[in-house]
């Protein structure tokens, strides 16, 4: 008799628990372009290829593109890995890695970006160079995909 009184003291618990189980909305974390505009970073920072994230509560970050990837912004040739990554804030991205700009003959390391009173600067180790946000608009298309390994040296060496 009193297996029989646990089991259905259990039962009923569970019955009485699965509207609060269900009513549970699952999880669905924005998308890369939603994340820049919470963030107050344009959208046309990362290629459309950008479609994959990790964020951390301490603002490090991870983000996954289909392909490596070139594209034509503002007369520069910016080259983007498979992955990127670095610190994230309101406005800012600083310690980024996995992004760089073609300047003369050389690909030089993008390590940071600041958006802010209508201007996006970009940090070229110490030097900056500020652009009118008016030209991040929408994300840039890749010009060179797989093949951009070709062209790009890795930034880290294996």
């Amino acid at each position: 008799m009193e297996a029989a009184a646990s089991a259905l003291l259990l039962l009923g618990l569970s019955a009485s628990l699965a509207p609060f189980a269900s009513a549970a909305a699952p999880y669905d974390p924005p998308t890369v372009p939603e994340l820049m505009d919470q963030l107050g970073l344009p959208r046309a920072l990362l290629p459309e290829t950008a479609r994959r994230y990790l964020l951390h509560d301490d603002g490090t970050f991870e983000l996954f593109l289909d392909d490596g990837c070139v594209v034509e912004a503002g007369g520069y040739r910016v080259g983007y890995d498979i992955k990127l990554s670095g610190t994230v804030s309101p406005g800012s991205v600083t310690g980024l890695e996995g992004v760089r700009v073609r300047v003369l003959f050389a690909w030089v390391p993008i390590t940071g970006v600041e958006a802010a009173d209508g201007e996006v600067t970009v940090h070229i180790g110490p030097i900056r160079k500020s652009f009118p946000a008016v030209g991040f608009k929408s994300s840039p298309r890749c010009i060179i995909g797989l093949a951009a390994a070709d062209i790009l040296p890795p930034l880290v060496e294996q």
